[in-house]
């Protein structure tokens, strides 16, 4: 199943959305006008294993609406994570992440239903890795992004220095 991928700005603007729901949070809300797409990534990742926490807490106190209050964050997150997937890059990959990503879905709701705390252990000791992951390789991926920059402002140089061919 191919998704058409968010723009950058789609991207952005949820992002914006989603920090306006973190109790008006003007420095979340500064950090997520201000990230770029790997960062906004990770805090994604970051805040939806935190509010997986924060409903195991709820589990443990028998606070239904809490619970509830915090899967249905956390779902909201990995939804948004499978509508940033890019399947025009490496399908393969995408895929199997949006098959992990509505295998999660699917856990939170079990979890929600059930009352249970291991439908949602297992989705934190899904996406922790990939969180982990993710954080490892933000070095290269804004070295990559200033290498990719510098070369397409090079190429526009270049493009504009040509004289027009007949």
């Amino acid at each position: 199943m191919i998704k058409r991928r968010q723009t950058p700005y789609q991207m952005q603007k949820s992002a914006e959305a989603w920090a306006s729901q973190v109790n008006n949070n003007r420095h979340l809300q500064t950090e997520v006008q201000e990230a770029d797409a790997h960062k906004l990534t990770l805090m994604l990742y970051t805040a939806i294993i935190s509010h997986l926490n924060d409903a195991l807490s709820a589990i443990d106190r028998k606070d239904e609406p809490s619970k509830n209050k915090w899967l249905q964050k956390a779902h909201a997150g990995v939804n948004e994570l499978r509508a940033t997937l890019r399947h025009d890059i490496d399908p393969d990959f995408a895929t199997n992440l949006d098959n992990l990503y509505e295998y999660s879905g699917r856990l939170i709701s079990r979890a929600k239903a059930s009352n249970k705390a291991d439908p949602v252990i297992e989705v934190i000791n899904l996406l922790t890795p990939i969180k982990e992951a993710w954080e490892s390789v933000a070095d290269e991926a804004r070295k990559f992004r200033e290498d990719l920059l510098k070369f397409q402002r090079e190429q526009a140089s270049k493009a504009q220095q040509e004289p027009p061919k007949p």
